[in-house]
């Protein structure tokens, strides 16, 4: 810290010389000013050199200051720069870590898309094979019961066709009558509802 300044003193030989120095000057505005110089030299020239070199001192330790205040801050600059790069990178790493974790789960998600693709396409499959054979089964079953209807009225008609034929028979070789006609159109009849019954039976089924 700075010292105090001090209060200029003369001492009695610096007062004589001043004196002389008064004494000893020419006339002129010339001379009064070099006497006027000398004078100021004798009263302040100690004190002149003491505050030069105590601002010699507080400018050199102004300087010492800037540079340690330069120092600090060049420190606290690389702190701070060292502090933003360490926190960028962590920013970044988080950020990577983040897409990794998203890649990942995209990729998972995906497979489990896949499978359950292949697993549906596979069910759709086994149901097209199954309802294919279902129709062959029924299409067979449906053919060989209408083969069977069709041979059931084959053989009624000719039954009937055979019965017809004989009762005509029987009638050409004996002596008709009313109660004979009433027993053939009788018969006949049954003969013809027993032709028609299986297709009704067939068409309401």
């Amino acid at each position: 810290m700075a010292q105090a300044a001090k209060s200029p003193t003369i001492d009695v030989q610096t007062a004589m010389a001043a004196q002389a120095a008064m004494g000893g000057q020419t006339n002129g505005s010339g001379g009064e000013a070099s006497g006027v110089d000398k004078m100021r030299e004798l009263l302040f020239g100690n004190q002149m050199q003491d505050y030069d070199k105590r601002f010699s001192i507080l400018e050199e330790r102004f300087q010492l200051r800037m540079r340690d205040m330069e120092a600090e801050s060049s420190r606290s600059l690389s702190s701070l720069e060292s502090t933003i790069k360490k926190q960028l990178e962590s920013v970044a790493g988080q950020f990577r870590e983040e897409k990794d974790l998203r890649a990942d789960a995209d990729k998972e998600l995906e497979r489990s898309l896949r499978d359950h693709t292949q697993a549906l396409e596979k069910r759709l499959a086994q149901l097209s094979d199954q309802l294919a054979r279902h129709e062959r089964d029924f299409t067979d079953r449906l053919g060989h019961e209408v083969q069977g209807l069709r041979d059931e009225m084959r053989k009624r008609q000719d039954d009937s066709r055979a019965t017809m034929e004989r009762m005509f028979s029987e009638l050409s070789n004996v002596k008709t009558d009313r109660n004979l006609l009433a027993g053939l159109f009788v018969e006949i009849a049954k003969c013809l509802n027993q032709d028609v019954s299986p297709k009704s039976g067939n068409g309401g089924g």
